[in-house]
C-alpha cells in the first residue's frame, strides 16, 4: 500500500491559512470526505481529537504533524493533507510550528496497513528535501508528484 495512491486530488490543499489544531483537523476530515474516504465525518473527527488528547500529540517533529485513527466511520484507506502558510502550536517534541499535516484514515479492520502508512510516512518526511518542495508545491497536483517520485525512489514495491 502507498501513501501517494492513498491521495487524491481532492484529499490535498496547499498554502492554507488555518487558525489553530481543531480547525487544521476539521478541514481535514472534511479533504477526506470529499475523497469519499470518510462516511462519517463526526465520528471520525472525534475519535482523531480523542487520540490526540489521550494519546498525546501527533507531532513528529520539523514542522510535521500526522494525526490519524480507525475508526468505524471511514470507508476505505485514506490520507489528506494540508500544507499551512503559517504554522500551528501542536505540542511537537521539538516546539517547532507544524505546517505539514498528513491525516491517516483506516478502517477498524486496517490497523496493520494503518501502522504500515504511519512508518512510510515518517520515513519519506524524514528527507528534508522532500519536506521541503512539498511546502513549496504550488499546486495539489505537484504535492502529490512529488510524494509519489520520492515513494517510488525509496521504496521498491
Amino acid at each position: 500500500m502507498k501513501v501517494s495512491q492513498l491521495l487524491s486530488r481532492e484529499s490535498v490543499l496547499v498554502h492554507a491559512d488555518v487558525p489553530d489544531a481543531s480547525n487544521a483537523l476539521g478541514v481535514l476530515v472534511e479533504l477526506q470526505e470529499a475523497g469519499g474516504i470518510i462516511t462519517n465525518g463526526t465520528a471520525y473527527y472525534n475519535a482523531v481529537c480523542d487520540r490526540e488528547t489521550a494519546g498525546g500529540s501527533t507531532a513528529i517533529g520539523e514542522g510535521i504533524a500526522l494525526p490519524h485513527a480507525c475508526n468505524a466511520g471511514v470507508a476505505a484507506p485514506g490520507v489528506a493533507a494540508l500544507g499551512l502558510n503559517e504554522g500551528l502550536d501542536w505540542g511537537a517534541p521539538d516546539g517547532r510550528p507544524v505546517d505539514l499535516i498528513f491525516m491517516v484514515a483506516m478502517p477498524p479492520h486496517a490497523q496493520s496497513e494503518h501502522l504500515l502508512i504511519l512508518a512510510r510516512l515518517v520515513n519519506l518526511l524524514s528527507d528534508n528535501n522532500l519536506t521541503q518542495a512539498l511546502r513549496q508545491a504550488q499546486s495539489r497536483e505537484r504535492f502529490i508528484e512529488l510524494l509519489a517520485r520520492a515513494e517510488a525512489e525509496r521504496f521498491a514495491d
